[in-house]
């Protein structure tokens, strides 16, 4: 059941020094210890682990420079997905200043997902010496063995579940191999790709060989042995020196006790501006990528996406010049001048990229990132939001579809998990779709469309359940299949989904028992309650401190008592509206998206409603001002 919050104007005086009330509130419900807020609100790059804790990355770094430096064929292949496109340019624009041999830059369109017979086709045509592909191959062992066998070098960046077989002729650049040291699993290939450029920077420095000593206080003669950012040794010098000989460079600076090797890492790399610029400037597509990828906002992918969206504003003023492609992508968007949020990449920027792949137009996207000029990018810009529109219009047509087709059978709404097929779903945009029809049934749900000659799904999570043991079950029926617990993709012959159907619906209630039981969201206890007078500027920019908001940090949610509604006005048929709210001396503007029509038969009955939502700001025609979005009403 709904509750309203603790009232604004009651909220105890926050303890730390810095924070508001406000700030203080949400922080403690949020994050715990209060005490912790500096550190977390104010980490930055140097809070980053090292690339060189990411297994084979140094192998990796190694094959390619030998490739580069022998001025040998290079083909990076990337998934189409806004993650694939964004990885495979941050590659393919680093190695296009530095190879001077033949380098091939492509994605996947309409193929399968991964390294499949028509993708393995374009590799043998292209007939590279080394392949990199991004955002797939981890599941395609069988394929880098046959490329091994032909004297095609594999390295693999990728983030996607590791099964029980891995190719043991490629080098793997994956956070989810069982024997990785790296903290973390949760990060997508553009962040991977970001990471190798990274890695690949520091090499360069004579600081790279260097064997650190980091003296950590507790004797004259212990401490930390650091080297390329990864702690080789903690304890007694003389030890030390016994299983890691050289000449040893004393750390001369205070020390970080937590991560010290993270201080020392990025500390070298502070010496040099204008590495630490492009380190910076590649942060754009890392934020992309894992607000597209719907990671979760915490740790390093709060630090990356934070900073990525501070690259993104460079860009958008001019100071980066860098990325032509976004730069006019962003001018043709309705995104405030003076700031680019992680809204503005989850509901703008990223839909746009993700398009092109959507409407296998995949090479849209990437020419567009990879352009070297406004001239030549502005038009590529242009094309890929008229893609985004004929997307949003498909998408809008296969909703309408899906509808009918749910309310034909009664028995179709009602089971675990919603399954929908029918010859005449259109393709491209079944992740979409399932997203949609998630949101509006509350549970796991495949999308399936027909797709050049056999057939194409997404699976979407409604809860934690993990969505890839339930394909597991159905795993001879696919052609392929892959992706992460939370949204899944497939492929399949169109003669066999009444076979996936099948087994689908008979495993789907086992499937979530075993998983665990779908718990309903919950709604943050944390909240606060106003009167709709105090929904000001200030209280926005006061919760702004914790941006970026997405996965896992959502934005904080506020309560507004007896609400009296004006100006209602109804959108797309009614399933979105906008309002007013009264306020004591003027009225603010508000908006809730898909469940208009449930609020309009409320509002017969009354005037005045308890809501529930948060602040934002919206952009249209460089004009920007505030709203209240509403989540819940009563």
């Amino acid at each position: 059941m709904l509750k309203h919050g603790q009232s604004f104007s009651n909220l105890p005086k926050a303890q730390t020094p810095g924070l508001t009330s406000l700030q203080s509130h949400f922080y403690k419900n949020r994050f715990g210890d209060e005490s912790k807020s500096k550190h977390l609100l104010d980490s930055g790059l140097a809070d980053l682990p090292s690339p060189f804790l990411l297994p084979d990355l140094e192998n990796a770094l190694e094959i390619l420079k030998e490739h580069i430096s022998s001025e040998k064929t290079i083909l990076l292949y990337g998934d189409r997905d806004c993650d694939g496109v964004s990885s495979t340019t941050l590659l393919g624009a680093f190695l296009r200043k530095i190879h001077r041999g033949t380098l091939i830059i492509r994605t996947s369109s309409d193929e399968d997902y991964g390294l499949c017979a028509d993708a393995m086709r374009n590799v043998r045509e292209a007939q590279p010496n080394l392949l990199v592909t991004l955002d797939f191959g981890t599941s395609n062992a069988k394929e880098i063995q046959e490329l091994s066998d032909e004297n095609i070098k594999t390295i693999v960046l990728d983030h996607h579940e590791i099964p029980q077989t891995i190719a043991p002729n490629c080098c793997l650049v994956s956070p989810k191999r069982q024997d990785s040291i790296y903290p973390g699993e949760k990060i997508c290939t553009s962040v991977l790709a970001w990471k190798f450029i990274v890695a690949w920077l520091y090499d360069s420095l004579p600081e790279s060989k260097d064997l650190v000593w980091v003296g950590d206080g507790e004797t004259l003669f212990s401490g930390w042995l650091v080297r390329k950012g990864v702690n080789l040794f903690h304890g007694d010098r003389a030890q030390s020196e016994i299983l890691y000989p050289g000449n040893y460079v004393e750390w001369q600076h205070p020390v970080d006790k937590i991560h010290p090797e993270r201080q020392v890492f990025y500390s070298q790399l502070l010496k040099y501006p204008a590495v630490l610029q492009e380190i910076l400037e590649n942060l754009d597509l890392a934020a992309i990528g894992t607000i597209t990828d719907m990671m979760p906002l915490s740790g390093e992918n709060r630090i990356i996406v934070l900073e990525g969206c501070r690259t993104l504003q460079k860009i958008q003023s001019g100071n980066f010049t860098h990325r032509p492609g976004l730069s006019e992508l962003i001018k043709l968007s309705d995104i405030n001048p003076k700031r680019v949020l992680s809204k503005d990449i989850g509901w703008t920027i990223g839909p746009a990229l993700n398009a092109a792949g959507r409407m296998h137009q995949t090479k849209i996207a990437l020419d567009l990132l990879l352009s070297k000029s406004s001239q030549e990018a502005l038009p590529l810009a242009k094309d890929l939001l008229k893609l985004n529109d004929e997307r949003k219009e498909r998408t809008q047509r296969n909703l309408f579809k899906v509808d009918a087709f749910l309310k034909r059978k009664k028995e179709r709404t009602e089971r675990s998990v919603l399954f929908c097929y029918e010859p005449d779903f259109e393709p491209g945009v079944s992740g979409i779709v399932a997203t949609r029809l998630v949101e509006q049934y509350k549970r796991p749900v495949i999308f399936i469309t027909p797709d050049h000659g056999h057939a194409k799904g997404s699976v979407r999570a409604w809860g934690s359940e993990n969505v890839l043991n339930l394909l597991k079950k159905a795993d001879g029926i696919f052609l392929q299949y892959g992706g992460h617990k939370e949204a899944a993709g497939f492929s399949l012959a169109i003669d066999k989904i009444p076979d996936l159907a099948a087994v689908i619906l008979k495993e789907s209630d086992n499937w979530l028992k075993e998983e665990q039981d779908i718990e309903a969201h919950s709604i943050e206890e944390s909240l606060v309650s106003l009167n709709p007078s105090e929904l000001k500027e200030k209280i926005y920019d006061e919760l702004g401190i914790f941006e970026p908001f997405g996965q896992e940090n959502p934005t904080p949610l506020l309560s507004i008592k007896g609400a009296k509604i004006l100006s209602y006005r109804p959108l797309s048929d009614g399933k979105h509206a906008k309002f007013k709210i009264l306020t004591a001396s003027d009225s603010i503007h508000c908006v809730i998206w898909n469940s208009a029509r449930e609020l309009s038969h409320i509002l017969k009955e009354k005037g005045e409603l308890d809501l529930w939502g948060h602040l934002e700001e919206s952009t249209y025609r460089s004009k920007t001002s505030l709203q209240f979005v509403v989540t819940f009403f009563k």
